[in-house]
């Protein structure tokens, strides 16, 4: 699964308790493999993906997209820690 260099942020939010930032990109595309994945691999495998940018995934989760196969996985993560 190939990601962009530089992520394109959906939204970002101040988390208010630790003053950081909170990015979001939804990744369309992913192998269908990931919904074998529990929830602690999922975040494992994204984690890896994201690492270049110096970003920490905090959630993943699935949502409903436009695609073909009608999901995407959100990827809520901090960057630069």
């Amino acid at each position: 699964m190939a990601l962009p260099s530089t992520h394109e942020c959906r939204t970002c939010s101040n988390e208010g308790t630790t003053g950081l930032t909170v990015h979001e990109d939804v990744v369309v595309g992913a192998p269908l493999s990931m919904e074998d994945l529990d929830g602690a691999q999922r975040l494992a495998r994204f984690a890896g993906k994201y690492a270049h940018d110096g970003c920490e995934v905090i959630e993943v989760r699935k949502v409903a997209s436009d695609g073909l196969s009608g999901y995407a996985w959100s990827v809520r993560f901090l960057e630069g820690r």
